[in-house]
């Protein structure tokens, strides 16, 4: 059994109780306006080239079994098109320039990485992430992998978008302790446009898990982005949602980040750049108030 992976992090303290491991699927069904890891959305590997660390040397030209790589006077050409991201031109790079995001692993080798980790998941409490991208795309990797992390007694979490076929919420909740659960927008027309997919089946699949596993194994992560989801309408709608589903553990909100300008870069695409600002702190601040007036409570991630 092997599945398609672009990191494996350890000391993650961000993504569920603990210090954790956090393991990058490849591939998610949403195309995020404001994705801070664009490098998981298409399911395949992928080329980065950190232009900073270019030395022009041309090794990578030969190097590409396609030819893909070309020069002129003054840089190196890549042609996306005819780019198979073999990772060959990145094993020539001296200066480490190029980076191939994505590879296959073994059920058994990720196992064992995880597995070094032990010693901090029993002192903190922690364990393993599944994140991404998104994990349930390759579902039959997330759950062998899910049966081995409970064979070994290494508490489990994944981090989904939510946008998943019904029948697998069956054969998550016997093997996922803890459920990191986005929720992006309650307007299904605002979801659409910001993500390149409705929000329906989402909003079901919460209710959905929320039933099976209760709220303590379920966590809702609301990313705060500003001009899509911060205006008082906005925040309105999820305060309304949360209240109808009978929330009473805590909300992780998320503001915004520009952090992934230079990955975009990287891989030679735009970035979307929905949000002009990150969110101030008085925004933050009447956000959490809307919430906790309404007897929510949340937390900021």
């Amino acid at each position: 059994m092997t599945g398609i992976i672009f990191d494996v992090q350890s000391y993650a303290i961000h993504d569920g109780p603990g210090i954790r491991t956090c393991v990058y699927f490849k591939g998610c069904p949403l195309h995020c306006s404001w994705c801070h890891n664009p490098e998981s959305q298409w399911a395949g590997p992928e080329l980065l080239y950190w232009e900073d660390r270019c030395g022009h040397c041309g090794d990578c030209v030969p190097a590409c079994p396609n030819g893909a790589r070309s020069r002129d006077a003054e840089t190196i050409i890549h042609d996306a098109a005819i780019c198979t991201a073999c990772g060959k031109c990145a094993d020539a790079c001296p200066n480490e320039a190029l980076e191939i995001a994505g590879y296959e692993i073994d059920a058994t080798e990720l196992a064992h990485t995880i597995e070094r980790d032990r010693a901090f998941f029993d002192d903190s409490g922690g364990g393993v992430t599944f994140t991404g991208g998104e994990p349930t795309r390759q579902a039959e990797f997330l759950l062998e992998m899910l049966g081995r992390m409970k064979d070994l007694g290494i508490h489990t979490a994944v981090e989904t978008c939510g946008l998943f076929a019904e029948d697998l919420i069956g054969k998550l909740s016997g093997l996922v302790d803890l459920f990191l659960f986005d929720i992006k927008h309650i307007s299904a027309e605002r979801h659409l446009r910001a993500t390149g997919a409705s929000n329906t089946g989402i909003l079901s699949n919460y209710r959905k898990v929320l039933a099976m596993v209760g709220d303590a194994r379920l966590i809702p992560r609301i990313p705060l982005v500003p001009g899509f989801n911060c205006d008082p309408d906005s925040i309105g709608k999820f305060v309304d949602f949360f209240r109808s589903t009978g929330r009473h553990g805590q909300i992780e909100l998320m503001p915004f980040h520009g952090w992934a300008v230079d990955k975009y870069r990287r891989m030679g695409r735009d970035y979307p750049h929905l949000a002009s600002s990150t969110l101030s702190e008085q925004a933050l601040s009447r956000i959490r108030s809307d919430f906790s007036n309404s007897g929510l409570t949340t937390v900021q991630n």
